[in-house]
């Protein structure tokens, strides 16, 4: 943490004259190629851009092929490239040492070299092709002492008198510059220019205004009119003497001198103004072996070690060339003709914005180191708000506020024109009120009720309200007390649909209150109190998006920040409209996320970068013809091992790949050639399959798209590049045709014809066979039935015999139930006749002899009659009949085996057979259970049993 120092004001005044005196320049911008990054050598001796955008070099290691995304290496055999030219008729042609020949493009987007120094007679010597020209169908390789022209297939030699430093074809006239001077080739001779032999070393020869310009290694420049020589006097010309000239480039009256001791010299032939650019302000080397402008006449520089790009098209100029020497850049101000720099390590100071392209001072100011935040002129002053507090800048004088620390912003009311709020963050976070007492500008206190970080910090143009925000706590609306002492009132606007958790940052935009963030733009609707979408001008900027800066410059040009670009939508004031130009997007990567600024000035915008500071000049516009090549460059198989199967370069066919069903996964790859690493080229893709066009993707930066799994059929990828809505559409397409896998093709269709056939010939056979055998199998089943019909007959047989045994059964079980109730009725009636014998017996002994003669002679009768009828009662013979029924003629059976037995064992024998005990048979047989016992005794003689057997047990088991 920076610790704040207390300065006193002489000190720092004394400092302000004192200050540390440092170089700046105001630099183009420059994209350094190593040899790392091409992987190739490291000399390149010869550049030139293809009519489709791609750049094409001769490398030590052979041709450099960059496509604005790639690079790519084409080796010659045995030989370091020197020379290259693009010809007319779609080859390639190089040369170097001991060899030339051309290369043309193969299926899969490479080169095939061919090689046409073969065909020379043995024993010629090539020596090093350092020029290759083209003179409608000839081509011309020049080496060090000869010319070698290819002409309908066959090489002719032309010799030179002399060494040939360089040469170019110039008005249908073949020009050398040579030792003795500079020739013309007439009839295949030379003849030697006038005037032409005091030049001393020719480096280049170009056309200009009808005439040729003439650069000498050491001598300056010259004009040849076809006449004479005459100089050509300019502010070049030192530079020249004291420089070794290699190469030059001539673009309109912009020309390029390329040196071995000091980069390139840029001279305006117009202006007769000079820049050079070398290895202090963007070059990686110093020696220039060959130059050339290419379609937004960028100057490419081929160098002993690298390969350089100098965008002199670009608006963007940096300061110290993107190297972070005063630290990163996070405000600026142009505060009485001079420009102040607010970075993380201290305040700077320079002179204005006049002077580009050239060295200017850059002074530190001593005392400020820390972290500078933000300016504010106000009050003829200027505030600067650092970690350290407030400084205040009033011409050559400098003050520091006491009391005041961790300052991000200072704003001005509007009603009160001698008072600042400062917003703070960190332990010291809130608002505080400056003022400004008897001339001098004092910080007054703390405001009450608030203690919130303040990130962004803006006052509305009446009354004392203030708009905070910060990234925890959101936006708020703050209103201030009379005395600006208190926050009386906050409100806070964020909502589910704009929560808080992201930076914002409040921007006025046409007298509007307008918040970025991370979910779009919001303004303040006054009359509701609330933020709302504002839709209108998403549409107008990148629609629905992040957006994390925004300003509007004094001719209401809108400069914002989004997907990490410095972007800028233009005000036309005679039209009352804005419009979008595709190439105002700025410092892609460079800014510092969340605390962009930019301060404009005029048609110039001063930029905070990470490096330090960008200069954005919004008058500058893209001069040329943009050459936006969009190509599908390769085509890859996907699978454990990718195999590249289509590609393509500046020329290929477009017949669609077959491509078989088990290498239905591919890989596409595509790009656009883009040479400027701060603009982001955006694709959109579809892919069709016959007659379904299918739909566009969102457009984004993705230059890759996969595909797997698909089906048979043909397809066409479409790919095209996000331009504006009055241009037109840059697309391309690449057409394949998935194979169907071999079960699905038209042979193994026939093959599943005749396979058919033959299962239906079999089936055929089959169901022949299987009718033979279901009649046999009939025949059988009938054989079977009858066996079963006779099963089941005897089944039923058994089952009614079953049932005839159940039917006796229940038959027995009813009989032997109706038998158990006739006994029951009998033993009942005869308990019911003694009962009632006992009771006459009784009458008759009760009855007077004297009295009642007549009436006892009646009871004895009555007594006769009831031993009738126990005696001879006809159950007996019911019983017997039922009983005989029951257990298979027990009586008939009895009566044969033992005729001896009377009626009465009989019956004893059924009641015993019956389970019955001898208490129940008494009753039953009118005697007493002795006479039962006595008459069991009996019978078991009569029956002839031994001692020890059982009565019941041999009933029960006769006659069964």
């Amino acid at each position: 943490m920076l610790v704040p120092m207390k300065i006193p004001y002489f000190i720092l005044t004394f400092l302000l004259f004192v200050t540390i005196p440092l170089r700046a320049e105001w630099q183009r911008p420059v994209t350094n190629y190593t040899r790392h990054t091409y992987k190739g050598g490291n000399q390149n001796w010869m550049l030139q851009q293809h009519e489709n955008g791609w750049l094409y070099a001769a490398n030590n290691n052979g041709l450099l092929e960059f496509d604005g995304f790639s690079w790519n290496l084409y080796p010659i055999r045995n030989a370091k490239a020197r020379a290259m030219k693009i010809g007319m008729d779609g080859r390639i042609y190089i040369g170097g040492i001991g060899r030339f020949g051309y290369f043309t493009p193969n299926r899969l987007g490479g080169l095939d070299y061919t090689c046409l120094s073969d065909s020379l007679p043995p024993n010629s010597v090539v020596g090093v092709i350092w020029n290759i020209l083209q003179d409608k169908d000839k081509i011309y390789f020049q080496s060090d002492r000869s010319l070698f022209c290819w002409k309908n297939n066959r090489l002719e030699y032309i010799e030179s008198a002399g060494e040939i430093y360089t040469s170019a074809i110039l008005y249908n006239k073949f020009y050398v510059g040579a030792a003795e001077g500079i020739q013309v080739m007439e009839n295949k001779h030379f003849r030697l220019i006038p005037g032409s032999e005091t030049l001393g070393r020719v480096s280049s020869l170009l056309p200009y205004n009808g005439n040729i310009l003439i650069v000498t290694r050491y001598n300056g420049l010259f004009i040849y009119d076809g006449e004479s020589i005459q100089k050509y006097a300019c502010v070049a010309d030192d530079f020249m003497r004291r420089n070794r000239i290699f190469c030059a480039a001539l673009n309109r009256s912009l020309l390029a001198l390329g040196s071995v001791q000091d980069g390139v010299c840029l001279l305006d032939m117009e202006k007769d103004e000079i820049n050079v650019i070398s290895i202090n302000n963007g070059l990686q080397n110093k020696t220039v072996l060959s130059m050339s402008f290419d379609a937004r006449d960028n100057l490419w520089l081929g160098l002993d070690n690298g390969i350089d790009c100098i965008h002199l098209s670009s608006p963007v100029f940096s300061l110290y060339g993107n190297k972070p020497v005063i630290g990163s850049g996070y405000s600026s101000c142009l505060y009485q003709n001079k420009l102040y720099l607010g970075t993380n390590q201290g305040l700077y100071r320079t002179v204005s914005l006049d002077e580009l392209n050239k060295e200017i001072p850059m002074d530190f100011i001593p005392g400020t180191g820390g972290q500078i935040w933000s300016f504010l002129r106000y009050d003829n002053k200027l505030f600067c708000a650092s970690d350290n507090g407030v400084y205040i800048i009033e011409g050559d004088k400098i003050d520091h506020l006491d009391g005041l620390r961790r300052v991000r912003i200072l704003v001005p009311l509007h009603n009160r024109p001698d008072v600042l709020i400062a917003g703070t963050y960190g332990k010291y976070s809130g608002l505080h009120l400056l003022e400004k007492i008897a001339g001098h500008w004092q910080v007054v206190c703390r405001l009450k009720n608030f203690t919130y970080a303040a990130k962004s910090l803006m006052a509305e143009t009446s009354g004392n309200a203030l708009w905070v925000t910060n990234k925890d706590r959101g936006v708020c609306r703050l209103g201030l007390s009379d005395d600006l002492r208190e926050v009386v009132s906050l409100k806070k606007y964020n909502h589910k649909f704009f929560p808080s958790g992201y930076d914002t940052y409040l921007a006025r935009v046409n007298n509007e209150i307008v918040v970025t963030s991370y979910y779009g733009l919001w303004r303040y609707n006054r009359a509701k109190d609330c933020l709302e979408e504002y839709f209108e001008l998403e549409n107008m900027l990148d629609g629905k998006g992040a957006y994390t800066y925004m300003t509007m410059d004094m001719a209401h040009n809108l400069w914002y920040v989004s997907g990490g670009a410095l972007k800028l939508l233009r005000y036309d004031a005679v039209k009352n409209s804005y419009s979008r130009d595709p190439h105002d997007i700025f410092l892609k990567g460079s800014l510092i996320e969340n605390y962009e600024h930019v301060d404009v000035y005029g048609e110039q915008a001063i930029v905070g970068t990470e490096e330090g500071f960008s200069l954005v000049r919004s008058s500058s516009m893209a001069v040329g013809k943009e050459l936006s090549s969009l190509q599908i460059r390769r085509v890859y198989l996907t699978g454990r091992r990718d195999s590249l199967i289509y590609g393509r370069s500046y020329r290929y066919e477009d017949t669609p790949v077959i491509i078989p069903y088990n290498h239905n996964s591919l890989r596409i790859e595509y790009n656009v050639n883009n040479y400027d690493a701060a603009r982001s080229a955006l694709f959109s893709y579809r892919l069709s399959e016959g007659g379904d066009k299918g739909e566009w993707s969102e457009f984004n930066e993705n230059s890759v798209k996969e595909f797997t799994g698909l089906h048979e059929g043909q397809y066409v990828f479409s790919v095209k590049l996000m331009t504006e809505k009055d241009q037109e559409p840059v697309m391309t397409s690449f057409a394949f045709e998935i194979l169907p896998p071999w079960y699905r093709t038209w042979w193994s269709m026939m093959i599943y014809v005749a396979a058919a056939c033959l299962v239906l010939f079999y089936v055929y056979c089959r169901i022949v066979a299987g009718r033979k055998r279901l009649l046999m199998q009939k025949e059988l089943e009938l054989y079977r039935q009858k066996q079963e019909f006779q099963k089941e007959s005897d089944l039923k047989d058994k089952k009614i015999d079953s049932l005839r045994e159940e039917n006796l059964q229940a038959e027995l079980r009813h009989k032997s139930e109706e038998l158990i109730r006739t006994t029951l009725n009998i033993v009942r009636k005869n308990e019911i006749l003694i009962d009632i014998k006992k009771e006459v017996l009784g009458i008759s002994h009760s009855i007077s002899e004297e009295n009642l003669v007549s009436l006892r002679r009646k009871t004895l009768r009555l007594l006769g009659q009831i031993e009738t009828n126990m005696e001879h009662d006809d159950d007996l013979q019911a019983f017997q009949t039922t009983f005989d029924s029951v257990h298979h003629d027990f009586f008939s059976k009895l009566q044969e085996a033992y005729p001896e037995l009377n009626s009465k064992d009989k019956l004893l024998c059924a009641y015993i057979k019956m389970n019955l005990l001898s208490k129940e048979i008494a009753p039953l047989m009118n005697i007493s259970l002795r006479g039962v016992e006595i008459s069991r005794y009996r019978l078991r003689k009569k029956l002839g049993l031994e001692e020890g057997e059982n009565l019941t047990e041999f009933l029960q088991k006769f006659s069964q």
